[in-house]
């Protein structure tokens, strides 16, 4: 069983000033304040005395501190809590519960501040708080918070009490979304004007907080509070719309005036301890949602609120003697204590625990299957990298061996060049080096002797042929001399020169003597001149054949000068292919060497990942 407490209901008047209508009319006050918790009438010998009574000047929030502060901790205790005003129209009572929000606000947000407040100061305990919000109008009770749920009927549960079938309770976790959902209920209830108030309400509202609270530690039962906002419609007599209301004003003011008369009906059994009749509470739905709180399940905090003019003075009356009744019920308030898994946020808690038991479950299965397919993909891309390397490392040993096949190219290619600096010329000996200036001075000497005309025709073939058979021996010792050495180039073009020049000259001669033979008298050719002709043919043949040898050396030399240049050209170009082929080591060397090291870093990985798994 829950802690019990003793205790009456807590009652309280709030006059309101006289307001514009009233004062046109030369309405005057016939009540006033007298200490603390009277009102007295001013001219008659009539007086009430309550727990507070607040003067026109009083502000809200110090209503709140005396009124509504004591329910709230109740509440966060685990005790039901109700608020409400009860009253006339236009006497105050929505202003009074709800107010301005930013200047002034009312018992409600005020309630909703001080219950977060509380919660942020209750340290080792949690809380889950939900929301509901519904209207009876014309004893229909409907859903603020969702206008589709209308005439939602109410069902009897021996441990929540009375409730109400289907209506929206939405869970909130701060002030400012309580407020929205209280501003958006407002939005949907239902007002009209009267000739007492301009937006007037037609209906009960009841704003209810659920408030479950449970230690973090220790005991597991769970306290859940129910916190009733109640702003009431006024009650009302016929002449309040005035002669043309309409059937739908008259119809509201029938229902809101049964409710509040069963109300009242209510008040007066329960504070006549003597009357053992019994209590109406089923006979309107707000006596029937009341009824708990009555009974004395809650903590009960009634602001009346009445108009100290001279014209409300019945209704002012009424109210006084209401809250006069109410003042005397005395109530047994029990703590609402529950265990096991009756509690909604030990169903939260429960489920919380199991979805983060399958959150655990499916991350530890996800962990595992990352991994799985992390060592896969480790493995798939080991496996990737190593081919990767093979192939480079073949790429690289291919190029490496084409790079060896280009040197010893090139080498073989640098031999043919001859150069002052790779090739050494045969040292000519001085024998050879007489012989062969020898043969430049007698070539020389023999091609000015043929021309000379010292000589005279008959001597002259002699001569010749001894000096075709010179040129003849020279010519030969020229091709042995550029078979040995082939740096004699220079040294043959330059005999080349004085070699022809002789031969022209001999040839020239010869051409002149075969003239002078013509010329002669056949009776002056002795026997030697018969030689002549055939040594002349022959001398002509001679220098044809040596004519043809020296052009045939000539076209060899000048062949060999060619490839000699062909074989620069392509040095030059196997040095840049060379080249080329470096640089295409030095790329694939850089990749390999980035390659081994995504190896290494994927190596190191794969090793760290199976001692993490171990």
């Amino acid at each position: 069983m829950g802690e019990r407490t003793i205790e009456n209901i807590s009652v309280s008047v709030r006059i309101r000033p006289l307001n514009q209508r009233e004062l046109t009319s030369g309405g005057e006050k016939i009540w006033e304040k007298v200490g603390e918790s009277e009102i007295k009438e001013k001219a008659g010998a009539r007086s009430f005395a309550y727990d507070r009574v607040y003067s026109e000047n009083t502000e809200t929030g110090e209503i709140f501190e005396y009124q509504g502060v004591q329910v709230i901790e109740k509440c966060i205790a685990g005790f039901n809590g109700c608020i409400f005003c009860y009253g006339q129209t236009g006497s105050g009572k929505t202003h009074t519960m709800h107010g301005i929000r930013k200047t002034n606000p009312g018992l409600v947000p005020l309630s909703i501040d001080h219950i977060f407040s509380m919660i942020q100061r209750s340290s080792g305990k949690e809380f889950l708080i939900r929301c509901a919000y519904i209207e009876i109008y014309n004893e229909s009770i409907n859903d603020l918070l969702n206008p589709n749920l209308l005439n939602l009927q109410l069902a009897e549960d021996k441990r929540s009490g009375i409730k109400i079938v289907g209506v929206t309770e939405e869970v909130c976790t701060s002030s400012h979304q309580v407020n929205s959902l209280l501003a958006m209920g407002e939005k949907h209830r239902i007002t009209a004007s009267t000739n007492f108030n301009q937006r007037s309400s037609r209906s009960h509202s009841i704003f209810r907080v659920i408030v479950e609270s449970k230690n973090t530690s220790g005991k597991s039962d769970v306290a859940i509070a129910a916190l009733n906002l109640i702003d009431l419609a006024g009650s009302e007599s016929a002449d309040v719309h005035g002669p043309s209301a309409s059937s739908a004003r008259s119809k509201e003011m029938k229902y809101i005036n049964r409710s509040l008369l069963t109300l009242g009906t209510v008040i007066m059994r329960l504070s006549d301890k003597k009357n053992s009749a019994p209590i109406p509470y089923r006979d309107s739905k707000l006596t029937r949602l009341l009824q708990p709180a009555l009974e004395g399940d809650s903590k009960v905090s009634i602001v009346c609120n009445i108009s100290s003019c001279n014209d409300a003075y019945d209704e002012t009356l009424s109210t006084l003697k209401f809250a006069q009744r109410a003042k005397k019920i005395q109530q047994v308030i029990v703590k609402n204590e529950v265990t096991g898994s009756k509690a909604l946020i030990v169903k939260y808690e429960k489920e919380i625990s199991e979805l983060q038991e399958r959150l655990r479950e499916m991350e530890m299965k996800m962990v595992q299957e990352e991994k799985t397919a992390m060592n896969m993909n480790l493995s798939k891309e080991m496996l990737m990298l190593q081919e990767e390397k093979e192939r480079a490392d073949a790429r690289l040993d291919s190029i490496l061996q084409e790079k060896l096949q280009l040197k010893q190219e090139l080498e073989r290619l640098k031999s043919f060049i001859i150069s002052a600096e790779n090739v050494k010329p045969k040292p000519i000996e001085k024998d050879d080096k007489s012989r062969k200036d020898s043969i430049h001075k007698h070539s020389a000497a023999h091609s000015r002797t043929i021309l000379s005309s010292e000589f005279r025709p008959e001597d002259t073939e002699p001569l010749l042929t001894k000096n075709l058979d010179f040129m003849q021996n020279r010519f030969s010792r020229m091709i042995d001399l550029n078979n040995e050495d082939s740096s004699n180039f220079s040294l043959l073009e330059r005999n080349d020169t004085y070699l022809l020049n002789g031969i022209d000259n001999v040839e020239n001669e010869l051409l002149r003597m075969g003239t002078q033979k013509e010329s002669a008298p056949t009776t002056q050719i002795n026997p030697v001149e018969t030689k002549v002709p055939a040594t002349y043919e022959e001398c002509l043949k001679i220098i044809e054949e040596q004519r043809r040898m020296i052009d045939s050396q000539k076209n060899m030399l000048d062949q060999f000068k060619y490839e000699n240049e062909a074989k620069d050209l392509a040095l030059l170009k196997f040095s840049k292919d060379i080249e080329e082929k470096q640089d295409q080591i030095d790329l694939l060397n850089d990749e390999l060497t980035l390659c081994r090291n995504n190896l290494t870093k994927l190596q190191v990985a794969n090793r760290f990942r199976q001692s993490v798994k171990k």
